[in-house]
């Protein structure tokens, strides 16, 4: 992928215009900027903002994340859960 370096010496891939869908307001991301953050469609992005500038990484799950999962499936099927184990 090629990068331009500007006067900050930042790389950047393309600047991209905010539109609007429904009530939420949606930026396309290029194939280019989803290949070096190693994203795809369904992957969580974390926004850390400092004054004016934004960094932009793939959100990791974590140990709370796998948790969270496994408590919610448990209250939406824990009886089918339960009924297999039983078997």
């Amino acid at each position: 992928m090629k990068y331009e370096a500007n006067h900050d010496n930042h790389s950047i891939i393309k600047e991209q215009k905010l539109w609007k869908t429904g009530n939420s307001t949606v930026v396309t991301i290029p194939k280019e900027m989803m290949d070096a953050l190693n994203v795809s469609v369904g992957d969580v992005l974390k926004f850390d903002i400092l004054e004016e500038e934004v960094s932009v990484t793939k959100k990791s799950i974590d140990d709370l994340d796998i948790l969270k999962l496994v408590d919610r499936t448990l209250d939406r099927h824990g009886k089918i859960i339960e009924g297999l184990i039983e078997r």
